[in-house]
């Protein structure tokens, strides 16, 4: 093992045969369209979860002993199409491990490699679950289709359902593609207006899913360091709510948490991002071994 790598929790790592989910760390930033630092997310998140309080109240268990190893990261030269591929390889090897992949980025564009990782293992028979303040449909943005604002178009392109929750912001042509396709986006004023907002925001959704997470989908107030950030945003008790009730309903193929940016005024923002991971990891795999029973 690398001395100088940083582990998640700043917990020994466990071994290959033990570990039952891995954290991939992939510092992208290449086609960051306002604010800058995405690169600088992954380090953050994993110094910041050397401060967490590893037994988790709501679980009533300490995670990190279920066994999370982490990676190192993802190298992102080249720009995104070869961190892509790379990303692709590290997440199938994960899926091919039995584990639970926890990408850790990063740019939203970097969801497309963990994706299309898994088609390749499962097929398309699972839905994406994505939680952003933006719905992430464009076609192109600034001439480029793989740039943070296509990234839930490519998954549309693979073949896959998409589900959005807490969006706020979005273009008249991804309005468009929304009422075309027939899509569900659960809107972030809906979640603040509608006492049954949780319950419909899954409602049709069947089989295995992806969760996508990111940062921006929470209000500013609880998270400010993101390069996109809107007001109206959804908060903790919202966004773990929901993961719980994912959990239960359907395995969680996949896990990644993009778009952090890393402010030194606002330590807050990385520390969440490090407890949401850490919560969700918990949730996964603690609603893995229900099913098993």
């Amino acid at each position: 093992m690398d001395e100088n790598l940083v582990t998640f929790g700043n917990v020994p790592q466990p071994s290959e045969a033990e570990a039952r989910a891995a954290i991939i760390p992939v510092p992208l930033e290449a086609t960051v369209s306002w604010g800058e630092g995405t690169a600088l997310g992954p380090a953050s998140i994993m110094n910041a979860s050397a401060n967490l309080e590893l037994y988790d109240e709501v679980l009533e268990q300490e995670t990190y002993l279920q066994g999370i190893l982490t990676r190192q990261a993802v190298d992102v030269s080249g720009g995104v199409a070869p961190t892509l591929d790379r990303l692709q390889a590290a997440v199938a090897a994960e899926l091919d491990a039995g584990r639970l992949p926890v990408v850790v980025g990063g740019e939203h564009s970097l969801t497309l490699g963990a994706l299309r990782a898994m088609v390749a293992k499962f097929g398309v028979g699972f839905t994406v679950l994505s939680l952003d303040a933006h719905l992430d449909l464009r076609e192109e943005y600034e001439g480029d289709p793989y740039s943070h604002a296509c990234v839930m178009k490519r998954a549309l392109d693979l073949g896959l359902e998409v589900r959005h929750l807490g969006a706020r912001s979005c273009s008249v042509e991804e309005a468009r593609l929304v009422r075309e396709r027939g899509l569900r986006p659960m809107w972030a004023h809906q979640v603040h207006a509608d006492p049954d907002w949780l319950p419909k925001s899954l409602a049709g959704i069947e089989g295995p899913v992806y969760l996508t997470l990111d940062v921006d989908g929470f209000d500013p107030a609880v998270i400010a360091a993101t390069g996109t950030p809107e007001p109206g945003g959804l908060f903790w008790p919202q966004v773990t709510a929901w993961l719980a009730a994912v959990c239960r309903r359907h395995r969680v193929l996949g896990i990644d948490l993009v778009e952090l940016a890393p402010m030194r005024s606002h330590p807050a923002s990385d520390f969440t991002c490090a407890k949401l991971i850490y919560r969700a990891i918990g949730l996964a795999l603690k609603e893995r071994d229900h099913a098993r029973l």
